[in-house]
C-alpha cells in the first residue's frame, strides 16, 4: 500500500513535469527545474518540502533550508496541515500578527541561554507574548509579556543571538549539575531545586520559549522564502497558492 504522503508526492511531481518541468535529485531534495519565473515569480528551482507538522518553526526551518540552498520551497500540504499552513505563510509572513506595525513573535520550544550558561525561567502564569515595541529607528525593543504582565524587556532581537542576555534580563534563570538537578534562582538568591523540568513546572517554574525571529533562521536569499509555494492535493489535482506577504 502506498503511503499517503508519497502518493501526495507522486501526485504534485506528475503535475509539474505535464507542466514542462525536469524532475532531479538533489541530496534529500527533489527539485523541480524549467523556466520557474513566471510559476514562482522568481528564477531559481522549486524544492519540494513534506513538513511533518505545521508547527512554526517546522515551517521555517524547511523554508530556510530550501532557499540557503537557491531555491524556491514547495510546501506539501495535506487535509490536517492546510490551513496552519496557510497561517504561517501569510500576511504577515512568519510572524504570530503586528501590533501597530511592530511585529509578534510565535513562541517556539527552545531555551534562551544567558551568559553566564544558565538559561531564562518564568515564574509568572499565563499567555506567553513577544513582540518588539513600535520602532525606533533600526532596533527596537524586544518585549516579553506573560498573563498580560510585562516581565522582561531586551534592547532588540539581536540581543538574543550568542552569547545571549545578561542574567539580570529575567527574573528568573535556571541551571542544571552535574547530576542533572535543575536550579532556580532569582537573582543570585535560589528559590527552588527540583530533578526534572515536570516537577519545575509543578514548583511553577518553567524555561522561557525563544521568539521565532525569521531573520535568525532565513539569514539569505530572503526573496526565495517570500516565494514560497504551499501545494495541496485534491485527489489528482494539485492547488498551488502563494503566500501573501508584506
Amino acid at each position: 500500500m502506498v503511503h499517503p504522503a508519497t502518493r501526495r508526492l507522486d501526485v504534485i511531481t506528475d503535475d509539474l513535469e505535464n507542466r514542462g518541468f525536469t524532475l532531479r535529485s538533489d541530496g534529500d531534495a527533489t527539485l523541480a527545474v524549467s523556466d520557474p519565473t513566471a510559476f514562482a515569480g522568481v528564477d531559481a528551482p522549486l524544492h519540494l518540502v513534506y513538513p511533518p507538522d505545521s508547527a512554526p518553526l517546522t515551517i521555517v526551518s524547511r523554508i530556510a533550508t530550501a532557499v540557503h540552498r537557491g531555491h524556491v520551497p514547495v510546501l506539501v500540504a495535506d487535509r490536517w496541515t492546510k490551513d496552519e499552513l496557510r497561517e504561517v505563510l501569510e500576511s504577515p509572513f512568519l510572524l504570530a500578527s503586528r501590533r501597530d506595525g511592530a511585529r509578534q513573535f510565535y513562541a517556539v520550544e527552545d531555551r534562551i541561554g544567558l551568559t553566564d550558561d544558565s538559561f531564562a525561567c518564568l515564574g509568572t502564569p499565563g499567555r506567553i507574548e513577544w513582540y518588539e515595541t513600535a520602532a525606533n529607528g533600526d532596533d527596537p525593543s524586544l518585549v516579553l509579556d506573560v498573563g498580560g504582565e510585562t516581565v522582561a524587556v531586551l534592547e532588540s532581537v539581536e540581543t538574543l543571538r550568542c552569547p545571549g542576555p545578561e542574567p539580570a534580563a529575567f527574573r528568573y534563570r535556571y541551571s542544571r549539575d552535574e547530576d542533572g538537578r535543575l536550579s532556580v534562582f532569582r537573582g543570585e538568591t535560589p528559590v527552588g531545586q527540583d530533578t526534572s523540568f515536570r516537577s519545575m513546572r509543578a514548583d511553577g517554574f518553567r524555561p522561557v520559549p525563544l521568539p521565532l525571529v525569521t531573520e535568525h533562521h532565513v539569514r539569505r536569499n530572503g526573496h526565495l522564502a517570500r516565494a514560497t509555494l504551499c501545494a495541496f492535493v485534491t485527489g489528482d489535482e494539485v492547488e498551488y497558492s502563494r503566500c501573501r506577504t508584506r
